[in-house]
This record gives C-alpha cells, structure tokens and sequence, in this order.
C-alpha cells in the first residue's frame, strides 16, 4: 500500500507540472491547464501522507 501511495505521489506531481509546461509552450489552454492542476494537487495531498510519514523520535 505504501509502494502504491508513492507511485501516485510522483504521478500526482507530473500532473501538476507538465500542464505548466504545456500552457507555457501554448500547446494547452489555460483552462485545460488548471483543471489538470488542480486535480493533481488533489492528488497529491490525498496520496502523500500516507508514504511520507513523521518519524517521532
């Protein structure tokens, strides 16, 4: 479960930065752009924790 969590993480990642890069190369609207955004921001916030957990010591 954690391997998974992680995989989505960096997926979620991607997701949030390639569009960035595609509204930047005009190659996607900015519409388009921050709905891709927003739901890989979503993602990530759902799928990190669960992965990168705090150690108390």
């Amino acid at each position: 479960m954690k391997r998974i969590a992680e995989i989505l993480s960096w997926l979620a990642l991607g997701i949030t930065l390639v569009p960035a890069c595609l509204f930047f190369a005009d190659k996607l609207g900015l519409a388009q752009a921050q709905a891709w955004m927003l739901g890989g921001t979503v993602l990530w916030f759902i799928a990190t924790p669960f992965w990168m957990e705090h150690k108390t010591t």
